[in-house]
């Protein structure tokens, strides 16, 4: 069964002897044993998945338990070990479930952007989820999936999301690159990005500042002033559907031509970093961000620019003419190539979701208000932007 606005049976949640671990989340120890032994997990995918995907996430990320399914087959619901609702596309959602299930919260919009009736579903809303798996750190699966990640070369040895996420705490390596590319096929997560390492040539290649590809001409925060006022004093070409189409293919553009990209987000929200993330960092370019992370947890230092780390544009656009000026400093800004490369997608959290179906030492757990977790508590956005520009 499913509903928009239905009641839920209490037996729905299957969680005894519930333990308040916070505002937010319960949780309990769970039994010896669960209603589901088989080595098989069924992994329903609610909504907003083409058929027949299999295990398809586990094989192209390489992850190292590969033994559930990934399935749009409602026939299984019941058999299923873990059904994954994708809040995005949601119109419904199952009303029953069994003592062995569990339902995850998956979404990848800002919650800017969360504007769903069913979040305000009292029986959507309150004790319904029991993982979650977005974008934010503190979820319970921490995906990137096509949003991209730059990834610690040691974690070859040692694939633990500390590991594979550490921005702060390597000791160069120089792992040879040829090294790299002969462990794609062991690296859980990974779809290796090759690069052109001739940096000598490349940077000298560059002729040109600045540039943004953008699709939302205006946004809440108004990222499109901090460009405006940051045009007024170093080059900015614009390309997307706000202004022109680029002359040719975008990206070789940017790597051939730009020195400087810029990262905006349209929403600043903790975590919320989305594929724009990425594209400079495949493409060569020295990424600008400007949103509401904490980009030292999504890259090592000074392999990017913080634009909120300046007083203004004007102080930032100073900072991008001195890189513009010597070959060498701007090329520091190309070191992390030594201890990272660039997966795009990074699968990693789908493998963490396939092992964690497996895990049976796992505590029950259970959001009590999952929108109270999402658009409020650690994940509530900011609206003010006239403080920096």
């Amino acid at each position: 069964m499913y509903a928009n606005n239905a009641l839920r049976s209490t037996a729905d949640h299957h969680v005894a002897k519930e333990e308040k671990d916070s505002d937010h989340l319960l949780t309990t120890t769970p039994n010896n044993t669960t209603a589901n032994e088989s080595p098989l997990k069924i992994i329903l995918m609610w909504n907003a998945w083409t058929n027949h995907i299999a295990d398809k996430p586990l094989v192209k990320g390489q992850c190292p338990v590969k033994s559930c399914l990934f399935t749009t087959d409602m026939s299984l619901m019941q058999q299923s070990d873990v059904v994954v609702l994708h809040f995005d596309t949601l119109e419904d959602y199952p009303v029953n479930r069994q003592p062995h299930q569990r339902f995850v919260f998956y979404h990848f919009e800002s919650p800017d952007n969360t504007a769903s009736e069913l979040m305000n579903d009292s029986n959507f809303r309150y004790d319904y989820f029991n993982w979650t798996m977005t974008y934010r750190r503190d979820s319970d699966i921490y995906l990137r999936d096509y949003y991209g990640s730059l990834i610690a070369k040691a974690s070859i040895k040692n694939n633990s999301r500390e590991m594979r996420y550490n921005y702060g705490n390597l000791t160069s390596n120089n792992y040879n690159d040829q090294i790299i590319t002969d462990a794609i096929h062991i690296l859980p997560g990974m779809e290796l990005v090759k690069t052109d390492l001739n940096f000598t040539a490349l940077i000298r290649g560059k002729s040109k500042m600045v540039t943004w590809f953008v699709g939302h001409c205006t946004t809440p925060i108004r990222r499109e002033e901090y460009v405006r006022q940051l045009s007024q004093y170093v080059p900015v070409d614009i390309y997307g559907n706000c202004t022109q189409d680029c002359p040719y293919h975008c990206d070789e553009m940017l790597r051939a031509e730009y020195k400087f990209y810029l990262a905006f987000e349209n929403s600043w929200c903790p975590d919320y970093v989305t594929e724009k993330f990425i594209r400079p960092f495949v493409y060569d370019a020295i990424p600008i961000f400007l949103g509401g992370a904490d980009y030292s947890q999504f890259a090592p230092p000074h392999s990017y620019i913080n634009a909120r780390d300046f007083k203004s544009p004007k102080e930032l656009a100073h900072y991008l003419i001195l890189l513009d000026k010597s070959d060498d400093l701007y090329a520091r800004y190309f070191d992390w190539k030594r201890d990272y490369y660039v997966s795009v997608p990074d699968f990693y959290g789908w493998c963490e979701l396939c092992r964690m179906a497996h895990d049976n030492t796992l505590p029950i757990k259970v959001y009590h208000d999952i929108k109270q977790w999402w658009m409020l508590d650690a994940g509530e956005c900011e609206s003010n932007s006239t403080k920096y520009f």
